[in-house]
């Protein structure tokens, strides 16, 4: 029995299956992360410092292991400092990223339209109106994917903070689940959404996996249509990558030379406003950005090996070999199930050096 062989459920299965297990591990994770309380705790270390408005003042503690209450006043300015400046980051990152959005919506419109109309005159009008569809489809995907780590990563920072004031394992962990939230929502919202994208096409095709001619309906053009997926992807991914980036740098400079430079302040001293400008650069440009740009990456490399296994005539008129490229992609997803559990589960972070080696 070959892979050609394969019943088509199984790859439907698999295809539909693991990216919906994937959301829905994303979601288990997100709501643990949710569940963590921001509110600090001191612990009861030698060295628990609280740290307000630039003071370094080590906090003392009762017999029972818990603040004295001559220093409760003290812990109740770190829980409102810690929801102040989370909020304050919040907000920045949602602010930038609407702004962008603005600008990426028109970009779509006017881009696609050109894709349709190029196309549409020099190819055929099947061809123009199925890549422009794709590339919309890959642009929305890719700033969901974005948005979705921005999200997360704000709303983890703070939850962060304050497990780790309880150990580097508890910090490492939270951290951990966090990001592969991110990780998880991304890969299975691509796949789901490009298999959904093959079936209606595959619907729309009358000759798909029948002919694999340069006709309007066969298989070499419906999945040439599918391409535009991954450049609606590609395309997100350069306003995320280059405009977060160049917006993280900028703040990132002007905290250093207003702070450090002009006032003396040591790094992120939060009496300096452009640090919570670079908090939310590294934000919207390393996290919603990368986000983008991992999609693009995937949908790029995706659709390529898809538009490439169509021009082989004995691998367009089997659903099973066109499928294969993404049940690469789905074998790394359940994968990453099974090794995620190492680093939080099997092998968990109890000191410093276990960070490299987990």
């Amino acid at each position: 029995m070959t892979f050609s062989d394969t019943p088509d459920y199984a790859v439907l299965l698999l295809g539909f299956g693991a990216p919906v297990l994937g959301l829905l591990f994303a979601v288990y994770y997100t709501m643990e992360t949710a569940a963590i309380p921001v509110v600090y705790r001191p612990s009861n270390k030698k060295e628990e410092y609280g740290e307000i408005d630039g003071k370094s003042q080590p906090l003392k503690y009762g017999s029972n292991g818990s603040v004295n209450e001559a220093d409760s006043s003290e812990v109740q300015k770190i829980n409102d400092s810690l929801i102040r400046i989370s909020g304050l980051i919040t907000r920045g990152a949602n602010s930038f990223l609407y702004t962008e959005y603005g600008y990426m919506v028109i970009f779509m419109v006017v881009f696609g339209l050109l894709v349709l109309f190029v196309l549409g005159g020099v190819r055929n009008w099947t061809t123009g109106i199925g890549t422009a569809v794709s590339f919309w489809v890959g642009c929305i995907t890719s700033i969901a994917s974005g948005f979705i780590g921005m999200r997360i990563a704000v709303f983890s920072n703070s939850r962060t903070a304050v497990k780790s004031n309880e150990g580097i394992g508890e910090g490492f962990t939270t951290a951990f689940k966090a990001g592969s939230v991110m990780g998880f929502a991304l890969v299975s919202l691509g796949i789901l959404v490009l298999m959904i994208l093959v079936e209606v096409y595959k619907a729309l095709f009358s000759n798909a996996y029948k002919d694999n001619g340069d006709c309007e309906s066969c298989t070499v053009t419906m999945y040439e249509c599918i391409a535009g997926y991954g450049l609606g992807g590609s395309s997100i991914a350069m306003f995320g990558r280059v405009g977060g980036g160049i917006y993280t740098k900028a703040a990132d400079v002007g905290a250093d030379l207003a702070g450090k430079v002009d006032q003396g302040w040591d790094e992120d001293d939060p009496r300096n406003p452009a640090v919570i400008a670079d908090n939310v650069g590294d934000n919207v440009g390393d996290i919603a950005g990368m986000g983008a740009d991992l999609f693009g990456s995937f949908a790029e490399a995706t659709c390529a090996a898809l538009v490439l296994c169509a021009q082989s005539p004995d691998l367009s008129v089997h659903f099973t070999s066109m499928s294969f490229p993404i049940l690469v992609s789905v074998g790394g997803l359940l994968a990453c199930f099974l090794t995620s559990f190492f680093a939080t589960h099997f092998f968990p972070v109890k000191k410093d050096a276990d960070v490299e080696t987990c």
